[in-house]
């Protein structure tokens, strides 16, 4: 993510999942969004496609960017499902459910980005020195991670 989610941690402003920003605040209530399932996978995509032409990934690290670019769209499907809930209470719940959501929530981000680690971590050892001083600034920025 997209900031996405960053992707592995596509952020999550990030694709990361847009969190609670892709809809607008009117009179204390969250209205529709801006940033619906389908563009959100669409830019956790191109975001995916961007990093591995900048990364250049070769024939040989094709398993570990597979593995990397399946965790993150596992991830963004997992916040897809954590930010359709939480728009919900946020028009539905009263102050302290609202809280409960916002914690939750925060919990869901950071198991989610616990997840992809891991396969950011193989990717990240399987790149060589120039493609990781590129995956350094365009990798785990955002809040998601991606």
């Amino acid at each position: 993510m997209m900031n996405m989610m960053d992707h592995g941690g596509m952020g999550p402003g990030s694709m990361q999942g847009g969190g609670m920003q892709g809809g607008m605040k009117q009179g204390g209530m969250m209205q529709g969004s801006a940033m619906g399932p389908s563009r959100m996978r669409s830019m956790a995509e191109g975001r995916l496609a961007f990093l591995k032409a900048e990364l250049q990934i070769k024939a040989d690290q094709e398993g570990v960017w597979k593995e990397y670019s399946d965790a993150v769209r596992n991830r963004m499907s997992g916040m897809q499902d954590m930010r359709t809930q939480m728009m919900k209470t946020m028009q539905d719940g009263n102050a302290i459910v609202r809280m409960d959501a916002h914690i939750s929530g925060m919990q869901a981000m950071l198991d989610a980005l616990k997840a992809v680690k891991p396969a950011t971590t193989m990717l990240y050892e399987a790149l060589s020195d120039e493609q990781k001083k590129i995956a350094d600034q365009l990798i785990g920025l955002e809040c998601g991670g991606m």
